[in-house]
């Protein structure tokens, strides 16, 4: 008898590339997603979080080969692009939100780097960060602390340069410092934060509505900051701050959540089971088995979901 399993897909922007320099974001195009999510859906059968749930617990059946599409960051492309391609083929996704810039309103660091990227180019932003990091830190030496093969490793789908550059701003310099350098240098070059913010992200009323469309909502943490750069205590007051907003403001529910940046280790798990998150979902490129740990679920990025299916389909045929 075939083993039932299932491929979760991971999508960040769905939008076509704009005119403005700022709307110039490295996401997938809508034609391209359609093709995609038309191709596996050619192979693959799509389930909804639910019935992913239901069929771990041995309370359901799922096809022999499922699919799982989710929606990292919250974005509004997800409301604006997504829903309507989803809601046209039937198909229920999971859209993981972090809580932090709908509660704060301004951006995500992470989204102000991308802009940051966009309006500079990886030059002048890495002329930008030094000049800041020069004049703000004192003995800064940290250019020279980035491994650059640790770079390439985990930003290898970006030039050398601009893997180095996200290495720095991500995995070396402290938070607290990078959140001071880019809001710095985001008013500087690209605008206010808030205003962005509203609309760079869904808003309440989007993912209220979305739910009660049979969507799930899941978590993608309060802040958006890789997790084991905290402390075991952060780590768990992050998840639970998000938790308790997406249950205040979404109702209490089961949910799932995405660990940012795919950035985990055993105790940040244990801390996604004790917020009340069912599922935890990584970045590890692999189908989720029925019995495979409930908080370490595989995902496979959109970049890398053409050459994985080709070649497990290939595979088999062979």
């Amino acid at each position: 008898m075939t083993q039932s399993k299932c491929l979760a897909v991971m999508y960040h922007y769905v939008r076509d590339i704009r005119s403005g320099p700022e709307d110039d974001i490295r996401g997938l195009e809508v034609a391209a997603f359609e093709r995609q999510l038309d191709g596996l859906c050619a192979d693959l059968t799509p389930i909804d979080w639910p019935t992913l749930v239901a069929w771990r617990a041995g309370r359901a059946t799922i096809p022999d080969a499922s699919l799982l599409v989710t929606f990292d960051d919250g974005l509004s492309d997800h409301a604006e692009t997504v829903w309507p391609i989803l809601e046209s083929r039937g198909i229920r996704g999971v859209f993981f939100v972090s809580t932090g810039v709908l509660v704060e309103g301004r951006m995500d660091t992470a989204h102000q780097i991308h802009l940051l990227l966009c309006r500079l180019g990886d030059q002048q932003f890495r002329s930008c960060v030094d000049e800041w990091l020069s004049t703000h830190i004192r003995n800064s030496q940290t250019g020279s602390a980035v491994n650059s093969v640790e770079a390439r490793r985990v930003y290898h789908y970006e030039s050398p340069e601009r893997a180095q550059l996200k290495y720095l701003l991500t995995r070396v310099l402290p938070l607290e410092v990078r959140r001071r350098l880019i809001d710095e240098l985001f008013a500087d070059y690209v605008g206010d934060s808030q205003t962005y913010s509203s609309r760079w992200y869904m808003q309440w009323d989007q993912l209220a509505a979305l739910q009660d469309s049979g969507h799930t909502i899941g978590g993608h943490s309060r802040r958006h900051l890789p997790y084991t750069r905290l402390s075991r205590s952060e780590r768990a007051d992050d998840m639970r701050q998000c938790a308790a907003v997406l249950g205040e403001r979404l109702g209490r529910a089961p949910r799932p959540f995405s660990y940012p940046y795919g950035d985990l280790d055993a105790n940040v798990a244990r801390c996604c089971a004790k917020a009340g998150f069912v599922n935890g979902f990584t970045t590890h490129k692999d189908w989720i088995g029925r019995t495979d740990d409930g908080h370490r679920l595989s995902r496979v990025d959109t970049i890398h979901v053409d050459v994985f299916k080709e070649r497990e389909f290939l595979c088999k045929e062979a």
